[in-house]
């Protein structure tokens, strides 16, 4: 996930090594963080960043783009206007939680405050130390958090899964005799102290003491209140970069599913190179056949936002777009879609499962070597 020309330090830690072995691709979360840091510090980039500042506004009058900025004083706050010729909104989509309408949560949670939490704000097993955890949502963070509360909250770990399960990983994650999956949630009742979880089949949990939320975000844009998103995603992009009726509005970020930093990389090369008159993007109608077509195969939803499988398919559309750096000029020359990429990628997914299924293994084998002395 690194970019092309930036390698990310090799510095695992002693529990990935433990469960993924020396060879392991993974990172803590640190040393990414110290990674990125690190890009902004070179060559003087910090200058050109202005932290403490919020984007209140994004419109175009004229034949510009006009920003209505804000920055907090310990009095009073700052506003003013910039104007610029092109707009790069790289926001991310990982910042605000969607929560699920689930009948009686928000009685639940006002009831027993503390008691209901976003993924987001999950900082550690400790926290949950014998505690009844319902853990709602079965993508990465679910899975994660369920796995990371073995041994450490009550048992079971009950594991509300609705729907298919994860593309990438299966049920692997949940296969563990300390976690029960668990139907869909029905309503939650907190009247007269009930903690209680009534799930769509007709069973229930009781005396819940936390619930967890692993339901994923939802993209906010309050700052472009004239592109609203519709079923989560932003319409009307072209290649997830480009807003088709006035390309000067780009987008880094806007997509789901893979390789992270490489695909901004590609993506922000791509918006520079347009930017500077190097590229002539196709025509509105190709443009329009290419989010039609993208549509009719994933959905119009977050499915369309997300780059897995077709990985090199969409790298290498968009490296011959952006075209090579101009001779004798400062650029990024973007390197074709590496053979061993995808592998790396399935590969450290593999890993993980891998772990799942040694722990979930050896969970097993200790439990019959018990049920087994039990009976003697």
């Amino acid at each position: 996930m690194e970019f092309s020309q930036e390698p990310i330090p090799v510095k695992q830690t002693s529990r990935s090594i433990q469960r993924h072995g020396p060879s392991t691709p993974f990172r803590h979360h640190t040393v990414v963080q110290g990674y990125i840091e690190g890009l902004l510090d070179r060559k003087g980039y910090k200058d050109f960043v202005e932290c403490g500042v919020t984007v209140e506004r994004v419109e175009k009058v004229d034949a510009s783009w006009k920003l209505t900025l804000r920055k907090a004083g310990s009095e009073r706050d700052y506003w003013w206007a910039e104007e610029f010729d092109a707009v790069v909104v790289a926001s991310g989509h990982y910042t605000v939680p969607h929560v699920p309408h689930i009948e009686g949560l928000k009685g639940f949670a006002s009831a027993y405050l503390g008691s209901v939490e976003h993924s987001k704000g999950y900082r550690g097993a400790e926290k949950y130390r014998q505690k009844n955890v319902v853990v709602i949502g079965a993508s990465v963070s679910g899975m994660d958090i369920a796995r990371d509360l073995i041994g450490v909250a009550q048992h079971p770990i009950n594991a509300v899964v609705r729907g298919k399960w994860h593309p990438y990983f299966g049920k692997s994650a949940f296969d563990h005799s300390d976690i029960k999956t668990r139907p869909a949630v029905k309503r939650i009742e907190s009247a007269q102290g009930r903690r209680t979880i009534i799930l769509e089949d007709g069973s229930h949990i009781d005396n819940v003491d936390n619930i967890i939320l692993g339901t994923g975000y939802s993209l906010t844009l309050p700052f472009l209140p004239d592109f609203p998103v519709t079923n989560n995603r932003l319409p009307g992009l072209y290649l997830h970069i480009f807003q088709r009726q006035d390309p000067t509005l780009a987008f880094v970020g806007a997509i789901a599913a893979g390789f992270t930093f490489k695909a901004f990389e590609w993506q922000a090369v791509l918006a520079a190179r347009y930017f500077a008159g190097r590229v002539e993007l196709p025509s509105i109608a190709e443009q329009e056949k290419w989010e039609t077509d993208r549509i009719a195969v994933k959905g119009d939803g977050v499915p369309f936002t997300a780059l897995y499988p077709n990985f090199e398919e969409y790298f290498e559309t968009v490296r011959e777009l952006a075209g090579e750096p101009a001779p004798g000029q400062p650029g990024r020359r973007l390197p074709k879609f590496g053979k061993g990429w995808r592998e790396l990628f399935d590969g450290g997914h593999q890993r993980r499962i891998e772990a799942w299924k040694k722990e979930n293994e050896t969970r097993s084998k200790m439990e019959n070597s018990v049920a087994v002395k039990a009976r003697l």
